[in-house]
């Protein structure tokens, strides 16, 4: 089959919401992408207006290929496709003009909560850098690229109360598929207020502890610790007796680094909001 018919089979596909096959389209269409000379954007293939159209067609079939992926919950063909898509992004000759709240600046923000929610927190400042270094997007006004720097921003000032709002409820959410890592950031955000919790007490009551962690009061003990166990890397607490004792070198604020203290004051100060949110 030629490129031009699998690629219409792959608009389709992807139109019709059948994201498996979708991949599945997508290894023959890059061979041929590659016998074409139209996987990666060169000095050579970006000569000419008719070339530089079918590269604008290739970066389409890219972004088909992330989103595809992520919908389809492979994440690391997700990732794979970011990759293969990145040499496009910034090329000003198949994007001459600014991107701003574009399926391009999407995919990025998309990208940017994946390597937020995987907790690859310097991988996500490589990649910040790179789009500020850029002059092709206008992060501070673009509504898909301000949301992953926020809620990065939040959760190193230890401004928890502000990502359980925003991560709760969907409207808050520039577009659908960030609803995929709701579960990852979630957590990844339990995992941080966790870890400020043992640094702030020699014991705590399990019903505390659940409001600190956003957790329902109403699950059972044994859902609990399956929680702390499995998302939170908690080996070092002690559930006894209706309290959680911490199993730890040091607790006391004479110890703490001025960053760690900021994040235990907000945590401490949330705790009456959490518990009306809960």
């Amino acid at each position: 089959m030629s490129l031009q018919k699998l690629t219409a089979e792959l608009y389709n596909l992807f139109q019709s919401g059948d994201y498996l096959q979708c991949q599945q389209i997508l290894a023959p269409i890059k061979i041929e992408l590659i016998a074409h000379d139209l996987l990666v954007p060169t000095l050579q293939n970006t000569t000419t207006t008719d070339s530089i159209n079918d590269l604008k067609i290739s970066q389409r079939i890219l972004e088909i290929g992330v989103l595809s992926s992520l919908l389809n919950n492979d994440y690391q063909s997700f990732e794979n496709y970011f990759g293969q898509l990145r040499p496009f992004l910034t090329n000003s000759k198949i994007n001459p003009s600014k991107n701003l709240n574009t399926e391009i600046t999407k995919i990025i923000s998309l990208y940017l909560i994946y390597l937020l929610s995987k907790g690859s927190i310097s991988k996500f400042h490589i990649e910040l850098e790179y789009i500020y270094n850029s002059s092709n997007f206008d992060v501070s006004n673009d509504k898909y690229l301000k949301f992953p720097i926020m809620l990065e921003s939040n959760l190193m000032e230890g401004n928890y109360i502000k990502i359980w709002n925003l991560l709760k409820n969907d409207a808050n959410l520039p577009c659908p598929e960030f609803k995929h890592f709701i579960t990852t950031l979630t957590n990844a955000l339990r995992f941080e207020i966790a870890k400020s919790i043992e640094k702030t007490y020699t014991k705590i009551p399990i019903s505390n502890c659940k409001n600190l962690l956003y957790l329902e009061q109403e699950i059972s003990d044994r859902q609990f610790k399956e929680i702390l166990n499995e998302n939170l890397q908690t080996d070092n607490w002690i559930i006894n007796d209706g309290f959680i004792y911490f199993n730890k070198f040091e607790n006391n604020y004479g110890n703490l680094n001025v960053a760690n203290g900021d994040i235990i004051e907000n945590v401490l100060g949330y705790a009456e909001q959490i518990e009306s949110i809960i």
